[in-house]
């Protein structure tokens, strides 16, 4: 029998699970991941036996950033991406087997900007200022020591 540990890249399963499944609450999203991690236990060669499920990710942000293009304060922390990711990390915590390593947000530099294929097209004179429309804005927000966590677990 051969013991597996599993890792989860949590923000890009999210997004590949969205893709590819839909839109789930959190608890059938964790589900969801459960079940298709126990999946890769299923080999026909060697008995597997699942030791731990890492899964890497960070908790959303609860900041309020100031939106150029709709000129007001967003309030993540009452936004509907928080209270379904605080419901999600919370259903993941539950799971046996599950250890969750969580890094943080670099909140301090969260920012608007504007889509690069967009500032192209403003470049280009494709489309002018008076164009722009919420959509071509974008959150710039990055982790911190989620990288850091997934490295030291692949040293031991």
């Amino acid at each position: 029998m051969v013991k597996t540990a599993i890792l989860v890249d949590g923000g890009f399963y999210r997004q590949r699970a969205y893709k590819l499944f839909g839109i789930k609450s959190g608890k059938e999203r964790a589900d969801e991941l459960e079940k298709y991690c126990k999946s890769h236990l299923n080999d026909r060669r060697e008995k597997r036996e699942l030791y731990r499920i890492f899964y890497y990710d960070c908790p959303p942000i609860s900041k309020k950033l100031y939106h150029p293009f709709l000129k007001k304060q967003i309030d993540f922390g009452d936004s509907e991406m928080y209270f379904w990711m605080t419901e999600y990390i919370k259903e993941l915590t539950h799971k046996r087997k599950f250890c969750l390593r969580m890094g943080k947000l670099a909140k301090e530099q969260a920012h608007y900007k504007i889509r690069e294929d967009i500032t192209r097209k403003l470049c280009n004179g494709t489309i002018s200022i008076s164009d722009l429309t919420e959509n071509d804005f974008s959150l710039q927000i990055s982790q911190k020591g989620v990288d850091m966590k997934i490295e030291l677990i692949l040293l031991l």
